[in-house]
């Protein structure tokens, strides 16, 4: 009977407590303010270990109309492409993406990254073949390409910004 008791004054203190949380109130603001006024939206990432483990089967760049006249397309493609590794930051890295709309309709975007003193562990990146051809993933090998077991430091700030 005492739960049952209990369970009710809890209801009753909830919907007494119920009306005064729905108080809120808008109130409408004039052009002068709502002038100051810039709304944002966007991503912050907060990284402090990066891990990388990929395989790709073609990267290709390319022409596709040549130089011009009598020329072909040219492609350089690396295929095969393995990144296996770690970075890790003693500092967290923070990437910020950033949209603002200003009261005049201005958008702008910007994007901020910050790196400090980090530690870069690669433990396998291999290109198996870097073919020059007429087509992606044609042509004749140029040979292929290895990093195993490579270790980097890495003191310092880096601080990439890109604003309009």
């Amino acid at each position: 009977m005492k739960k049952k008791s209990l369970f009710i004054a809890l209801c009753i203190i909830g919907l007494l407590i119920l009306p005064q949380v729905s108080m809120a109130k808008m109130s409408v603001l004039a052009d002068d303010k709502l002038a100051n006024i810039v709304g944002q939206a966007g991503i912050a990432l907060d990284v402090m270990n990066l891990g990388v483990n990929m395989v790709m089967g073609s990267l290709t760049y390319g022409d596709e109309d040549g130089l011009g006249g009598l020329t072909q397309p040219g492609y350089i493609s690396l295929t095969d492409v393995t990144l296996r590794g770690n970075i890790d930051f003693l500092k967290p890295m923070t990437i910020d993406f950033v949209t603002q709309l200003t009261a005049l309709g201005t958008e702008v975007t910007s994007m901020n990254m910050h790196l400090s003193d980090m530690s870069i562990d690669i433990d396998e990146f291999t290109i198996d073949a870097i073919r020059l051809g007429s087509e992606p993933g044609t042509g004749p090998s140029l040979g292929s390409f290895g990093i195993y077991d490579m270790h980097v430091d890495i003191t310092g700030d880096v601080q990439i910004s890109t604003r309009p």
